[in-house]
């Protein structure tokens, strides 16, 4: 059991954005090997290689008031050395905290009133169940390359990551699992075969059509081929 530190008698007097940031510390207060940075918003947790690391960030609701405060966890992986290579941002792999939990995605989570105590608990053992295992996961790269590989996740952020540490060929192996999955997948077929008519110095990684296009760009530009 969560023991909180602020008594249910003192809630209703808190304004809405310190009362986030008290619910925000508590919870970072349950992982004490993540730096806590900007008030508790956002916890930090850096890979033994110190390339890839780890963050949650609690985003507060923009209409929030003394009757309703809610927040939203998110949840971040990233690397330096992606970032670097002017890879997808460096971002490898994330969500928010109930679209990777047992929870409905996107979920607001509830602080006003009776709310808090039950939220800060809840928050926590969902972070700690379905979170902090996948952080861990991605300490021992090759291992988790092959875990992913034979599983069935097909996030696209993933497959900048498995190029990346993993090379071409298990790229090629997540590729066609994701396009196998999608409901997108011949759309993806026709637009990866049009690119082969374009001069490679006309496809713009940076600049966006519809989603799932610069994954599509990233694997032809880099000789991740579709499989028949």
């Amino acid at each position: 059991m969560i023991q909180l530190k602020i008594k249910n008698d003192e809630l209703e007097k808190i304004e809405p954005r310190t009362l986030c940031e008290e619910a925000w510390q508590e919870i970072a207060s349950h992982f004490p090997d993540f730096k806590v940075l900007s008030k508790g918003q956002k916890l930090k947790r850096v890979t033994k290689d110190k390339d890839i690391f780890f963050e949650i960030y609690f985003q507060a609701n923009r209409y929030n008031n003394k009757d309703s405060v809610e927040f939203i966890p998110h949840i971040g992986i990233y690397s330096k050395s992606i970032k670097r290579a002017g890879i997808n941002n460096g971002f490898i792999y994330g969500g928010d905290l109930g679209s990777l939990s047992s929870r409905k995605p996107h979920a607001w989570w509830q602080l006003a009133g009776a709310s808090y105590k039950y939220t800060v608990e809840e928050v926590s053992n969902l972070i700690k169940i379905h979170v902090i295992p996948i952080f861990n996961y991605f300490e021992d790269t090759q291992a988790n390359i092959d875990r992913i590989l034979e599983g069935n996740c097909t996030s696209e952020s993933l497959l900048y990551y498995i190029y990346y540490f993993g090379g071409k060929n298990k790229a090629q192996q997540y590729f066609n699992r994701i396009l196998k999955v999608n409901i997108f997948k011949n759309k993806y077929i026709s637009f990866y075969e049009s690119l082969k008519s374009m001069p490679e110095e006309n496809i713009n990684l940076n600049y966006s059509e519809f989603s799932g296009d610069i994954m599509i760009k990233f694997a032809y530009l880099n000789g991740i081929e579709i499989e028949k």
